[in-house]
């Protein structure tokens, strides 16, 4: 809200902002305030104890126990799993690192060495060099793995949109997979459990291309069921549903998976999307935006591609519309 070309408007709003921040936070913890008693309860005195700690801890614990990449399992349990490790190691890290140093124990350890005997003083000094190297050593093993960890799943995450080769057709009667990046990403998962006759689906793809695309490949496609999914990558309109769906009204049965991207036009798309397939005998929704609900374990970074439980949970809906 503040113009930088005027530097005095700076130098007066700063301290300003300062100073009526520490008057909040003075009236708030003033004795004879009315939050001064739920301030001084023993739990969140614990917490304050620790603040540091747990700043310091939580990046570290975050970063090597990260759901469906180190760890599985269901995800209100890891995160407070997560937690209780981050709250203990505050806690061994106040009792045996911050109060003595507070204390001076490490200052008078270091004077006191000129105090010891040579053979004595040459002893610590290899114990105290020796549990550095064991952090230094601890800390670059930890950091390597969960950079080797990422790359990998970066070059797998990358991998599961390249564009699939042109399918080897054994069966007439296999599924016809078509759509965009996030029905790439599933193709492989899918394939163990069903076989895959035709793959067409392009990173980005919009309903007017998956139109043009579906009655392209309609004359040769196989007789199998056709999956795939709509609204990930735009707003949609009633008349581009209705047109994919017509192009598909003589096949047996089409499965569709609506959107759950964190976009403007997300809740739009599913209603129509639920709306006008009501109106076909053939079509089956599946509704991805209620399984994924609170679920950000599913999801890459961008809340919109799917990690490996994401993929898992996604081709299991998929499956019980195909028996």
């Amino acid at each position: 809200l503040i113009d930088e070309s005027q530097p005095t408007l700076y130098k007066i709003a700063f301290p300003l902002a300062g100073l009526c921040g520490a008057a909040i936070i003075t009236s708030v913890v003033h004795p004879a305030s009315r939050f001064a008693p739920i301030l001084q309860s023993k739990i969140l005195l614990w917490i304050g104890e620790r603040s540091y700690a747990i700043y310091l801890w939580h990046w570290v614990i975050f970063q090597v126990t990260r759901p469906s990449i180190d760890l599985e399992g269901r995800s209100w349990a890891l995160y407070a799993l997560r937690i209780l490790i981050v709250f203990a190691l505050a806690d061994i890290s106040l009792r045996l690192v911050e109060l003595p140093i507070r204390r001076g124990v490490v200052k008078y350890w270091f004077k006191g060495l000129k105090y010891r005997t040579a053979e004595k003083r040459k002893s610590q000094q290899r114990k105290f060099l020796a549990l550095t190297l064991i952090l230094i050593i601890a800390a670059t093993s930890i950091s390597a793995r969960a950079i080797s960890i990422s790359n990998q799943r970066e070059v797998e995450f990358k991998a599961s949109f390249e564009e699939p080769p042109a399918p080897v057709i054994e069966s007439d009667t296999g599924i016809w997979l078509t759509g965009d990046s996030v029905i790439l990403g599933i193709r492989s998962t899918l394939s163990e459990q069903f076989p895959l006759s035709l793959i067409n689906a392009r990173v980005g793809r919009q309903a007017d291309e998956l139109l043009v695309e579906i009655l392209q490949d309609l004359p040769g496609a196989p007789s199998g069921p056709v999956v795939l999914n709509l609204g990930n990558n735009g707003a949609l309109r009633e008349d581009q549903i209705v047109a994919i769906f017509d192009a598909l009204s003589q096949r047996e049965q089409i499965i569709t998976v609506d959107t759950a991207v964190p976009r403007p036009w997300r809740d739009r798309n599913n209603e129509l999307i639920a709306s006008i397939s009501s109106r076909y005998n053939n079509v089956d929704v599946v509704k991805w935006s209620e399984i994924s609900e609170g679920h950000p374990e599913y999801f890459a970074p961008d809340g919109v591609h799917l990690v490996g439980a994401g993929v898992t949970v996604y081709v299991q809906a998929i499956s019980e519309f195909l028996g």
